[in-house]
């Protein structure tokens, strides 16, 4: 039985479909904790298994969303937990082809979840390199501070952005010479976003409401749904610099966090005062 089984592991591992593929080549091959092929655990076989966080991934094609099939991998699941203490996810090969940064970046996230020791350490912020290959690395975090200014709005406006990593400190902004507040505060998250140089999970801190709130509560996904209308039937204000930023939102991990402005944050503060500089230039 075991015989016929590690025969058909190999067999498996030659006629690969494109998906199991495209995700072995271009991820999980020189991801940085070990991933191996077509493993056989007692009956079963597994499309690839992590041995560091004993994680079992499975692509999954149009026959698995039959009752008898679901009923069966239910069964497969239940045998490699009791048995073997594995974790299986599964993907299909749907949301394989939609999203497949989505379903590297929840492989990962598993994966440091389940063996958080297997983290490399070090690792570079922006200044000191260019862009890695992220498939075979972990996710840097990076915290970001922003703020948006406008005297008048409309009016002269600016924007202050902070970025953190490790002991890197970044600060950037601008302005414009006729604004809103609203724009200077999506302009400062956005400009922050965009000087990451890889996908990053990113700890945002904004005191804005009319950011986080869109975002956090999926406003501004509903709005691009609509075609930049709101639930009111009005049109979303700033639709060009909402379709930007749920662009990065893709790009990256975003972690949203409001702030109480002119408080206690230094960072906080010091974006308020980058930001009030640079609308100052334009009076």
């Amino acid at each position: 039985m075991h015989s016929e089984v590690k025969s058909f592991s190999q067999k498996l591992r030659k006629e690969a479909t494109p998906e199991e593929n495209h995700l072995w080549y271009d991820f999980l091959k020189d991801y940085p904790v070990q991933f191996r092929r077509q493993v056989w655990f007692g009956p079963y076989i597994l499309d690839f298994y992590c041995a560091k966080a004993k994680l079992g991934i499975e692509l999954d094609g149009s026959q698995h969303h039959t009752e008898e099939t679901k009923e069966y991998d239910q069964r497969r699941s239940n045998f490699l937990e009791i048995n073997y203490q594995i974790q299986l996810i599964r993907f299909s090969n749907l949301d394989f082809k939609q999203n497949f940064e989505g379903v590297c970046l929840t492989i990962h996230q598993e994966v440091k979840r389940r063996s958080p020791s297997s983290a490399p350490s070090g690792g570079t912020f922006p200044p000191e390199g260019g862009r890695q290959n992220w498939r075979g690395a972990f996710m840097k975090t990076v915290t970001i501070y922003t703020d948006g200014a406008c005297s008048g709005n409309p009016g002269p406006g600016g924007w202050g952005a902070i970025l953190l990593y490790g002991s890197h400190k970044k600060e950037l902004s601008g302005g414009a010479s006729r604004t809103t507040n609203n724009r200077m505060e999506l302009t400062g998250v956005i400009s922050a976003l965009e000087a990451l140089k890889e996908p990053c999970v990113v700890e945002l801190y904004s005191d804005s409401k009319y950011v986080i709130d869109a975002l956090e509560k999926g406003w501004a996904k509903g709005w691009k749904a609509r075609g930049w209308i709101k639930s009111d039937k009005k049109p979303a204000l700033n639709p060009d610099l909402w379709e930007r930023l749920l662009e990065l939102c893709q790009y990256h991990q975003v972690n949203l966090h409001w702030v109480k402005g002119h408080a206690s944050n230094p960072y906080n503060n010091r974006c308020d005062e980058l930001a009030v500089a640079e609308s100052q230039k334009f009076k």
